[in-house]
């Protein structure tokens, strides 16, 4: 019995296909939500306005167009962690801004964007990438060592 369990938890070891599985869904969802905010960006501004965020009309198309792009970046696999930490940071200022004082519940889907995104950041983008930047050895970006 040992043995058929071995061999299939072997069969199903594949951390690449899980990245991209993680990174399809964590990007569909900030593309959506993006595209959603570019449909009307006036509406971004004026909600910006209300959260009293420093230059509104700067940052609303800005956060607009970084979930849509972030979101695409994630989804094919061009500079990932890159792409990752931008939008981590995003859904921190977002959690913030929103109120941290009202609890966990509010923010259930920007604190897991966060840890999503956060995590494709520190592991990179896996083996399925358009553009992938990490040594599958070191993971350092753009690594020009011979391992």
């Amino acid at each position: 019995m040992r043995h058929y369990i071995n061999k299939m938890s072997k069969f199903c070891y594949r951390p690449s296909l899980g990245l991209l599985l993680i990174r399809v869904a964590v990007g569909a969802v900030f593309l959506a939500h993006g595209w959603m905010k570019i449909q009307d960006v006036g509406k971004v501004s004026d909600m910006m306005v209300h959260l009293g965020v420093v230059a509104p009309t700067f940052f609303g198309p800005f956060i607009s167009w970084l979930e849509v792009i972030g979101g695409l970046m994630l989804i094919f696999g061009i500079l990932t962690r890159v792409a990752g930490a931008a939008l981590g940071i995003e859904m921190v200022f977002a959690v913030f801004l929103t109120g941290i004082g009202a609890g966990f519940g509010p923010h259930e889907m920007e604190i897991l964007l966060m840890a999503g995104a956060f995590g494709i950041a520190l592991t990179g983008s896996g083996n399925y990438a358009l553009y992938k930047m990490e040594c599958n050895n070191c993971g350092a970006m753009l690594c020009k060592e011979n391992h």
